[in-house]
């Protein structure tokens, strides 16, 4: 939904790489943000051109970018990272009983948002296309994984200038992102490079690459090619 709307979209060499357990790559597992990171540079290394590679990760995908870009720098351009909605890591000394619960708490999400009428979906978040998940791609045992304490960590500082997006609209549905997360983010971003930011669009929900693909492929080249910020976004 993006791509085709990146200006001189022609210009870009892009690669969509599924996650592992995720899409046509669901058969590579277990998944962990650390096994993806690793999986995509060298998918970067071997494919990209120069084997270098702008990053845009969007939720799951951000904290992959952002392990790639601190853990296997050499393979991202250095003026070249976006990412959106990255979560707050769920340090091992820090989970809780309640914490053990959000796998749980996802599976039971992702089979409520399938039984509920996508016009009603689009009506409550701003026209997100949302289409329906095949559940039996979301097992519990996935979202186990996804949400392991020992996999989740503050990423180093890393040298890619980088655009942090924080999502900020809430609403009926809790679907804004955490803007200490993209301020605490970019605090160690700039450790790397001076030119990371974060910022908020408070007109954007979390997947606001579905509600607004335009606008993501528009902030996507502009941050790309000219460190440009666009409006609506403002800084955290």
């Amino acid at each position: 939904m993006v791509t085709r709307h990146l200006p001189k979209a022609s210009d870009y060499h892009i690669l969509l790489p599924d996650l592992p357990s995720h899409g046509i790559a669901r058969d590579i597992k277990p998944f962990s943000i650390s096994i993806a990171a690793h999986l995509i540079s060298e998918l970067i290394a071997r494919v990209a051109h120069n084997g270098v590679a702008k990053l845009v990760g969007l939720s799951l995908g951000a904290d992959v970018a952002l392990r790639i870009a601190s853990d296997f720098p050499n393979v991202v351009n250095k003026n070249g990272v976006l990412v959106s909605g990255a979560s707050t890591p769920i340090a091992r000394e820090q989970k809780t009983a309640m914490s053990q619960y959000l796998p749980h708490a996802a599976w039971l999400s992702q089979r409520i948002e399938w039984l509920a009428p996508r016009p009603l979906i689009r009506s409550l978040m701003d026209g997100t296309d949302l289409p329906r998940q095949n559940l039996s791609n979301c097992p519990l045992e996935l979202n186990t994984q996804i949400f392991a304490p020992e996999d989740s960590k503050w990423p180093s500082p890393w040298p890619a200038k980088t655009l942090i997006v924080a999502a900020g609209k809430r609403g009926f549905l809790p679907t804004d992102d955490n803007a200490d997360t993209a301020r605490k983010l970019a605090e160690i971003g700039r450790k790397g490079n001076e030119g990371t930011v974060a910022v908020i669009h408070h007109g954007m929900r979390h997947p606001w690459s579905r509600q607004a693909p335009m606008l993501f492929a528009e902030a996507v080249d502009a941050w790309f090619r000219g460190g440009e910020i666009l409006e609506g976004f403002m800084p955290l």
